[in-house]
């Protein structure tokens, strides 16, 4: 005889949560199939009994009947009161009425209305130089998990500072900051180019980047022949880029930068079962030395 659940870890606020329900009771018959939340019942299936299906007043547990029966529960518009702890309990017919359970958290979550962004990067950098800034992801429950990645490859975490989380009192929703600090390299330029990138991540429900492209300051001449023949000075050229920038960009952009957002399509973590995500995450080792950082 056995007993499992299929919980989702996480689910979005205002979205479906299916509750399953796996069971082997061998050759007894089924007396019943019960779900509670905590320690309280809201859900019964009985299939001797008409209605079989009986449904207990619950906050924040709303029961979508069409869709529930001896083996799931699913779960509608769930809010932050809907998480918790969910068990299911099957027991056998006479004459043995025997009694298995199994139980599983779930979270309801808040995520961000956009994607994280950088502050504190300059457009370019020479070799030697110390690059600091910060990564900021607003206004989810929980703080979203933020992390760096240079040329795509993670940042050694003695790189990174992670801020104290920032909660608003009206509304409990929090804003997380992480920083990143370390010396440039001519290892960190392609090209000329260096790539940073952060993301933003809560369970596998949400996931977000945002990415600036650095230059090395060494690709611009010191002297140069401009169009019209005069010497082009390198923050000249710059600045009539920036320039150039903030009329494409709405003024939201003055230096020479990419800042990308990828945009939610709504499969995000290939998602099924609305918005439902299962556990897992990876992590990638770096090839950025702790040695490269200055205090």
């Amino acid at each position: 005889r056995d007993v499992r659940v299929r919980v989702p870890h996480a689910v979005r606020r205002s979205e479906k949560a299916i509750l399953k329900c796996f069971y082997d009771i061998e050759d007894d018959s089924l007396y019943s199939v019960k779900w509670y939340k905590g320690r309280r019942e809201f859900y019964r299936y009985t299939p001797k009994e008409t209605p079989p299906m009986k449904v207990f007043h619950f906050p924040g547990v709303k029961v979508r009947r069409v869709s529930s029966n001896e083996s799931q529960v699913v779960l509608d518009a769930v809010t932050m009161a809907t998480s918790g702890k969910y068990s299911c309990e099957v027991s056998a017919d006479a004459p043995s009425f025997h009694t298995l359970i199994a139980a599983a958290e779930l979270e309801v979550i808040e995520t961000p209305h956009n994607a994280p962004f950088i502050t504190g990067i300059r457009p370019r950098y020479r070799v030697g130089d110390i690059l600091r800034g910060n990564c900021t992801s607003r206004h989810s429950r929980p703080a979203a998990n933020l992390t760096w990645t240079v040329n795509n490859e993670e940042v050694n975490p003695a790189l990174v500072r992670h801020h104290k989380i920032l909660r608003d009192a009206r509304n409990d929703m929090e804003t997380a900051v992480v920083g990143i600090h370390f010396v440039v390299t001519d290892q960190h330029f392609d090209n000329g180019k260096l790539k940073l990138r952060c993301s933003a991540q809560l369970h596998d429900v949400y996931w977000k980047t945002t990415e600036k492209i650095i230059l090395e300051t060494d690709l611009f001449p010191k002297h140069g022949n401009g169009a019209n023949g005069n010497h082009v000075n390198p923050d000249d050229f710059y600045d009539q880029y920036a320039l150039h920038e903030d009329h494409l960009h709405n003024k939201k952009n003055s230096y020479l930068t990419q800042l990308q957002g990828e945009e939610d399509d709504g499969t995000e973590g290939g998602l099924g079962d609305g918005g439902a995500a299962w556990r897992g995450a990876g992590s990638s080792s770096s090839r950025l030395s702790p040695s490269s950082s200055q205090s």
